[in-house]
């Protein structure tokens, strides 16, 4: 088994969109990540949060964050689109 099987699955959802969205990217959509990143995600998006989805998949959590399997981030591009980021517990243990 490698490294990466051992970590958790994060899933993407848009809960903001301040602006319009140049990808149309709208509140409510959803991308799961495991070992790929998802068809669909705009990659500014994908390239702002991955240090957060990678802390997260290997259950890391972040101080100022009530929820320690979830965090908010803003994709950098003219939308101003919101990411909660939450890591998917497994129930297959």
């Amino acid at each position: 088994m490698n490294r990466m099987d051992e970590g958790s699955r994060v899933r993407a959802e848009v809960v903001k969109v301040r602006r319009h969205c140049p990808l149309g990217h709208k509140v409510g959509d959803v991308w799961e990540f495991g070992e790929k990143t998802p068809d669909g995600l705009c990659i500014y998006a994908f390239l702002s949060f991955s240090p957060a989805w990678s802390a997260l998949r290997a259950g890391g959590r972040f101080s100022w964050a009530e929820d320690p399997d979830a965090v908010h981030f803003a994709c950098p591009d003219d939308g101003e689109v919101v990411f909660e980021l939450r890591r998917i517990a497994d129930t297959k243990k």
